[in-house]
């Protein structure tokens, strides 16, 4: 019943249509067991490509009778070399994951071939009325679910999307046909003995059908930008096409998943002795959260379909603790709602993503703090900064302050708006970590989320709040270091100190407009503000300079000396400053990681730092070629010595 209520309950959600390929058209094989085989041999198969079969599987059923031994009921045999068919298909999935596939399902096709001959012959004689069929024992058994569960994990891991979903599928629909056309009929007793779906079976096609989604979503789309603008310059969101095709493998695992859930109510209702092996557990509603969750592009119904997924859970949950005297199988735990805070973060073209996860995170932390679940939900470091990336990516992403989507308008938050609630949930994550044996303590990840959102506002603040964050980063390391016990999480690298420079570089002409330059007194106000983005741009550059944990390269010396041209008056000061940038570039020795770089970007032998993009910025820099020219015969002339002393 909770399965039939949440499939209505879905079926309510409208997904975008007019996929590229149309899922229900798909024929998948029902008919007689035989049938399915026969479309094997329409997708050609390299002989040359991958291991080829053994000697001794090539021709697995010569000398059969030695070749068979008892499987413990009655007189069923399995087939000795098993074994040895399921170890060469996996060696054909670590050779080559995109052919392995076409080869273990062609093998497998010839080994159904061989046991429908011999359940044939076994059965012919029954008919004729041999006085020794009744007494011989049965055709030998050539492959079980384990087998066939083996060629379902190669379409699985192929990676090729739709298609390798869709066999993988036929393969299952198969199995489930087999029962359907021996259930009756003087073959009945052969159900029992063949392959039949089991808990692995389904789990690995609703993985397969998950990593398609995934997959397809990040196919190139005609439709893949961020919008249309019409005729107001409005921007009316597109659904890329391979979006659209991800949206369905999402649902078609979504739907095996509601299949895998009625198949288990169906044998728990028929048998008295099931003991619950095929009903869905953890994983397998993970790997539909994830298809879901990990939609490149997603949208707000990918973000809503996965909260229906978190609801079946909780109400299945529920039912089988009540029902059952065993731990239930399935209960939601800290990755199921990473996977949901993940959903709302990559629904990209959803303004109201980030704030939906970070909502999801508030109510996270008051469940774990109430303790009335019985698995451990308390969030960590992840869960943090899955919402603090959704927020600056938003940032990043900033376009018109309204977006058509379906005819409604929605109003983005600001940039500015974004990057203070990344700040504050890095400020809320250092006061947690005061907390005795808490699990939420900021990383260098956390700091450098906060800096990338406020480089990306070019915000007026923007600049202070970076070297705020910056300087909060330092400290925590130095903290860190004076416990000589704790384990150094955060630690300031290069592009940290880097991203600040960047920041105060690109602050000119950021909140002013350019009639307000006439003003006088407007003019030397902004003068000022510009010289005080300059200091906080030479202050991360100090720091840099002091640091034990990193050290300046190209980028650093090239943003300090756009910072000056930007920042700074037109005057000879100036000039004075970025040549001495400049010689610091060249004079400071350069560390051997750097240099591993291209021909085209690696820089010149004795030259420190300085490469081509230096070069180019001190041309824009200084005032005259004169002056250029003189500078640069300078620097030829010390990187002339300096590579002939360390030859």
């Amino acid at each position: 019943q909770l399965k039939s209520r949440f499939s209505t309950s879905l079926g309510r959600l409208s997904v975008p249509a007019n996929s590229s390929r149309a899922f229900h058209n798909t024929t998948l094989a029902r008919g007689k067991a035989g049938s399915l085989w026969a479309a094997f041999s329409t997708i050609p198969l390299d002989s040359n490509v991958g291991p080829a079969l053994p000697a001794e599987t090539t021709e697995p059923h010569k000398s059969m009778q030695e070749q068979r031994i008892s499987s413990g009921d009655n007189n069923i045999l399995k087939h000795p070399q098993e074994q040895i068919y399921q170890h060469q298909i996996q060696q054909w999935i670590n050779a080559n994951p995109k052919i392995a596939p076409y080869k273990a399902e062609e093998y497998l096709a010839k080994l159904w071939a061989e046991q429908q001959q011999l359940i044939n012959e076994w059965d012919d004689q029954n008919r004729a009325g041999s006085s020794t069929a009744s007494s011989a024992a049965r055709p030998t058994v050539l492959f079980t679910t384990d087998t066939v569960n083996l060629v379902l994990k190669a379409w699985c891991q192929s990676s090729n999307g739709e298609t390798g979903a869709l066999r993988a599928e036929r393969l299952l629909r198969w199995m489930e046909g087999l029962h359907s056309n021996f259930s009756e009929g003087p073959l009945a007793q052969w159900e029992s003995i063949l392959p039949k779906p089991d808990y692995e079976s389904y789990a690995t096609v609703v993985e397969a059908w998950s990593r398609a989604a995934v997959f397809e979503s990040k196919r190139p789309s005609e439709s893949s930008g961020l919008g249309i603008k019409n005729g107001k310059g409005r921007v009316k969101h597109v659904i890329p096409e391979s979006t659209k095709l991800a949206f369905e493998c999402a649902k078609r695992a979504e739907e095996l998943l509601m299949s895998m859930q009625g198949a288990h109510e169906q044998r728990m209702d028929s048998s008295p002795t099931y003991s619950n092996e095929l009903q869905p557990d953890t994983q397998v509603f993970h790997s539909v959260l994830r298809s879901w969750a990990n939609i490149q592009g997603g949208t707000k119904a990918t973000a809503i379909r996965a909260m229906r997924i978190l609801d079946l859970m909780q109400e299945l949950h529920h039912y089988q603790s009540l029902h059952s005297n065993t731990e239930p199988k399935l209960q939601p735990n800290i990755e199921t709602y990473k996977l949901l805070l993940r959903a709302w973060a990559h629904a990209a073209h959803t303004p109201e993503g980030p704030d939906r996860a970070e909502e999801i995170l508030r109510h996270l932390l008051s469940m774990s703090k109430a303790g009335n679940m019985g698995a451990d939900i308390m969030p960590d470091d992840e869960c943090f900064h899955i919402v603090m990336k959704a927020h600056a990516e938003s940032v990043r992403k900033r376009g018109a302050s309204v977006m058509l989507i379906e005819g409604e308008e929605i109003i983005f938050c600001s940039s500015v708006e974004r990057a203070r609630k990344v700040t504050a949930l890095l400020d809320w994550m250092e006061l947690m970590a005061l907390r005795p044996n808490s699990k939420i303590r900021p990383t260098t990840e956390s700091y450098r989320i906060a800096l990338s959102a406020w480089a990306w506002s070019r915000h007026v603040d923007a600049p202070k709040e970076a070297e705020r964050i910056l300087f909060k980063m330092i400290r925590a390391n130095e903290g860190s270091r004076m416990l000589s016990d704790n384990e150094v999480r955060v630690i300031p690298e290069t592009k940290d100190f880097n991203t600040v420079i960047n920041c105060c570089a690109f602050a000119r002409g950021v909140g002013t407009n350019a009639e307000e330059w006439a003003d006088d007194e407007v003019l030397e106000q902004q003068l000022r503000e510009l010289e005080a983005t300059y200091v906080v741009a030479e202050g991360a550059f100090e720091a840099l300079l002091s640091s034990p944990c990193a050290q300046p390269d190209s980028a650093t010396f090239r943003g300090m000396m756009r910072a000056c041209v930007n920042l700074l008056p037109n005057n000879e000061e100036r000039d004075a400053r970025v040549v001495e940038l400049f010689q610091m570039a060249y004079k400071t020795p350069a560390q051997r990681a750097n240099m591993n770089l291209s021909s085209n970007m690696r820089n010149p032998p004795g030259g420190g730092y300085v490469d081509n993009n230096i070069l180019r910025q001190l041309r824009y820099a200084l005032p005259s070629p004169k002056e250029y020219i003189r500078v640069r015969e300078e620097y030829e002339e010390f990187r002339k010595k300096n590579t002939a002393s360390e030859e």
